[in-house]
């Protein structure tokens, strides 16, 4: 790119104020390459951070603005690079498809929330009169309150459990750190449940009291407690301790058992020798056994039986010609497969991921010898007898791979429907055939 510094500074900004941030960007990274000591290289690292923070480029600008503050801790415009920090993490913490699903955000560990507080509170405090601190200390009101949520959700995790140690530490700390936050009236309740249920009814009452004479709290914010709260947070307490990334609901009913029904779509299948057969549409049924890792990881076994109905082109050799017979009847196919799903969101609605590998198994029903006979002696029918013929049977390596939403009615019952494609590798198959059905079931957790 050729030009002066400034001439290329110029057309980045062009760039960037008509939104073409990926062009700006390109320029000011080769301001700054070029011509590292100029002074529209200085501004063009503010400029950068902002254009990478516009451009969706999360990483980028943090460390960009990281850089600037490591590099110009002086510098009259540092607390902007703070300012951009801050507001990266602080939208880090909802993405599209949780807004639209109206994802339980209380339950997801607040990483990004700690580190946007942590930005902001450190341009209020350093640079109170920051063009910028006004709406830095709004944004420390919002992060105060998600904050207090995740602590009041992992509380009543605790209590659901009967960690009531756990749950009172945790309470404790919601209304010791972040003051005047909505969650701090519950955090009071659960404090005096857990008092009750440790036998400390004086305290348990202490606690109902400054419930009842706070049921007002005013929505203040108290930089020095609430930045001691985002320290606190982050290190084990007293009593068990939720990992990052485990939510109440899972944790409390990890297993679940389900039940689906399967509509499968038609499938065409290829051999070699030239045979072919065409697998109608069918119902299948579908049982399952899971355990939930986390809120949004399960890992779990399924085991399916379908049967369908095919038409069936088989080629056959004789002495002088070659022979084209039809077949037609049913098969019973039963798969057992070990799978996982990994949840996007966290609340009632999740879409999720799905993938598994297994055994399939199929009977064809075609009689592969002649009929026998057998007879028996029965303690209650006496002597009987009953024939059987053994048929055509192939299994294979299956797995698969789907998308599906599922929606959480309560604590113990969900439902979720899915689109799963199932490959399986069949011996004298031309290719590895595919198979796709939709599914819906229901869940119970316990």
């Amino acid at each position: 790119m050729r030009g002066t510094p400034e001439a290329i500074f110029n057309q980045a900004v062009r760039d960037i104020a008509g939104g073409n941030y990926p062009e700006g960007i390109r320029k000011l990274e080769a301001l700054e390459a070029r011509y590292p000591f100029s002074e529209p290289a200085k501004q063009a690292q503010l400029d950068l951070m902002y254009a990478y923070y516009k451009n969706r480029d999360a990483e980028s600008a943090i460390d960009q603005a990281d850089q600037f503050i490591r590099e110009n801790p002086t510098h009259p415009r540092v607390d902007y690079a703070y300012y951009i920090r801050g507001l990266v993490y602080f939208e880090g913490g909802a993405n599209i498809l949780e807004r639209v699903f109206k994802a339980d955000m209380a339950k997801r560990p607040p990483q990004e929330a700690r580190q946007s507080f942590q930005s902001f509170q450190t341009l209020v405090q350093a640079y109170p009169k920051s063009p910028y601190a006004a709406d830095a200390r709004q944004r420390m009101v919002y992060l105060r309150n998600r904050l207090a949520d995740y602590e009041l959700s992992v509380a009543q995790y605790y209590m659901k459990r009967g960690a009531y140690v756990g749950a009172l530490n945790r309470a404790r700390n919601l209304i010791e750190t972040y003051d005047g936050a909505p969650a701090v009236p519950d955090a009071l309740a659960i404090a005096a449940e857990a008092y009750r249920r440790l036998g400390m009814n004086d305290l348990a009452l202490v606690a109902e009291n400054i419930q009842t004479t706070n049921e007002n709290l005013p929505d203040v914010i108290n930089p020095s407690a609430a930045s001691a709260g985002v320290a606190m947070a982050a290190q084990p307490g007293s009593g068990a301790e939720a990992p990052e990334g485990v939510g109440p609901v899972s944790m409390g009913r990890p297993w679940e058992a389900r039940a689906a029904l399967i509509m499968a779509n038609s499938a065409d299948l290829d051999f070699e020798g030239g045979a072919t057969a065409t697998i109608d549409g069918g119902a299948g049924l579908l049982l399952g056994l899971g355990y939930s890792f986390t809120d949004q990881l399960r890992v779990g076994s399924t085991f399916t039986y379908d049967q369908k109905d095919y038409t069936a082109q088989l080629i056959e050799d004789d002495a002088t010609d070659t022979v084209v017979r039809t077949e037609e009847g049913s098969i019973d196919s039963m798969t057992l497969m070990v799978d996982a799903a990994y949840s996007f969101l966290m609340g009632e609605y999740k879409p999720y991921v799905a993938g598994g590998i297994g055994w399939s198994r199929v009977d064809t029903n075609i009689a592969t010898e002649p009929p026998q006979v057998g007879c028996w002696w029965h303690p209650w029918w006496g002597y009987i007898c009953d024939t059987w013929q053994d048929t055509k049977k192939v299994d294979g390596l299956a797995y698969e791979l789907g998308l599906g939403l599922r929606y959480d009615f309560s604590d113990a019952l969900a439902a979720d429907g899915s689109y799963m494609m199932r490959w399986v590798d069949f011996e004298n198959a031309t290719g590895t055939p595919s198979f796709d059905s939709f599914r819906l079931g229901v869940i119970w957790r316990f």
